[in-house]
């Protein structure tokens, strides 16, 4: 990864008109060319209005008083909880064409990109459909297209599989592993889905009552299981169970923590075979 931050935000605090208590406070991130970025926190803990500061629709479309830096040349786009909320075309194609005619895109250009989003969403063939009448999942795939279209650097995702059955859950995280692998572009999700986050993150933040509590590498970031409870967020079952096997002596303490069920069950043959050895 290159040294130099793509966005970064220095000693932000936010306070929303007519609220007793700030949302956020002394704000400290830089995000990285191609890095993700997972952000967790319990209910109220300033997760979307953290967002909103790094699209930079705070302060510009709210009221209320800021305080300290945001810096960047980065184009970004921005997925909402909702995706209907975000919709204003009638057909697939019209949601995906409308900011693009608004830049001065040609009908040519447009069209090409069109494609390009819609392939790279896996929606091919979907152009001409209501997206009001897509299922969950591809609703929420088609707002990713929307952000995409303009080819952002950062792409910042709200929440985006709150409101999904499992399947639509899957379908936007799949999807969002390829943008990491295949496109190697910024990503920072908020989400609950910590077993997913841990999963393709390549570091969490802990947010709570508008001020960042860890900001760690994402093995680093899970082993804090004490802070973790003591804020309410998910712990995967996969990082207890290791834990509770290094505690029995089963596993090292010293070993590499594992994020899924395959690093868990590689630590156990390792270790297994180690025994066997000094038998």
């Amino acid at each position: 990864m290159k040294k130099e931050p793509l966005l970064h935000v220095d000693g932000v605090h936010w306070h929303y008109e007519d609220t007793a208590a700030p949302a956020l406070t002394e704000i400290n991130l830089s995000l990285y060319p191609g890095e993700v970025v997972g952000i967790v926190g319990p209910a109220a803990a300033g997760k979307t209005t953290l967002l909103l500061t790094l699209s930079g629709l705070i302060p510009a479309n709210y009221a209320g008083h800021f305080r300290g830096e945001r810096k960047t040349a980065a184009q970004h786009g921005i997925v909402f909880q909702d995706p209907e909320t975000q919709f204003i075309g009638l057909t697939v194609e019209e949601e995906l064409a409308f900011s693009l005619e608004n830049v001065g895109y040609t009908d040519e250009q447009i069209e090409h990109r069109i494609g390009e989003v819609l392939e790279l969403v896996s929606l091919q063939g979907f152009a001409e459909r209501s997206p009001f009448e897509l299922s969950g999942g591809e609703k929420q795939r088609v707002a990713i297209a929307s952000a995409l279209s303009h080819a952002p650097e950062v792409l910042l995702l709200d929440e985006p599989t709150s409101e999904l059955d499992p399947v639509g859950a899957r379908e936007v995280f799949s999807l969002l592993r390829r943008l990491k692998q295949e496109n190697e572009m910024t990503i920072v999700v908020s989400s609950h889905a910590t077993e997913e986050l841990a999963a393709f993150c390549d570091r969490m933040i802990l947010l709570a009552e508008g001020q960042i509590v860890l900001d760690l590498p994402v093995r680093d970031f899970f082993s804090r299981i004490d802070v973790l409870d003591e804020h309410g967020i998910f712990v995967p079952e996969v990082i207890r169970l290791y834990q509770m096997l290094c505690k029995e002596g089963v596993l090292p303490k010293a070993g590499r923590l594992p994020l899924d069920v395959e690093e868990l069950s590689r630590l156990y043959q390792a270790a297994h075979l180690v025994r066997e050895g000094s038998l």
